[in-house]
C-alpha cells in the first residue's frame, strides 16, 4: 500500500515537473522564456525562505523537479541562461525577503 506521508517527496518532485513542462512549453519565444525562468525562481527563493530554519531537503528536491520540467520543455532559448536565470531569481526573492523589503501577511 503507498503511504503519501512517506512518498510525498517523488509524488511532488513528477507533478512540479510536469507543471514546469506545461509552463516551459506555454513560452512562445526566448525572451518569455527567460523571463518566466526568472519568475519562477523568485517564487522558489520565497518558497525557501519560507521554510527558513526548518526541514528543507525535501523542498530543494521538489524546487529541482519544476527545474527539470522547465528544462525539457524550454525549446527557445538557452538552457544554460534558463538556470542562471532561475538561480538568479531564487537567490533575489530570499535576499529580498530576508532584509525585509517585500514581506509575507501570514494569517
Amino acid at each position: 500500500m503507498l503511504k503519501f506521508y512517506k512518498n510525498y517527496m517523488e509524488f511532488f518532485f513528477f507533478s512540479v515537473m510536469l507543471i514546469g513542462l506545461v509552463f516551459a512549453l506555454s513560452a512562445p519565444s526566448a525572451v518569455i522564456s527567460y523571463f518566466m525562468s526568472l519568475i519562477s525562481g523568485m517564487f522558489a527563493g520565497r518558497f525557501v525562505y519560507g521554510r527558513k530554519g526548518k526541514i528543507m531537503f525535501p523542498y530543494l528536491v521538489i524546487i529541482a523537479g519544476f527545474l527539470t520540467g522547465y528544462l525539457i520543455g524550454a525549446y527557445y532559448g538557452n538552457r544554460i541562461v534558463v538556470i542562471a536565470l532561475f538561480i538568479f531569481g531564487a537567490v533575489l526573492a530570499y535576499k529580498i525577503y530576508n532584509k525585509g523589503v517585500l514581506r509575507d501577511f501570514k494569517i
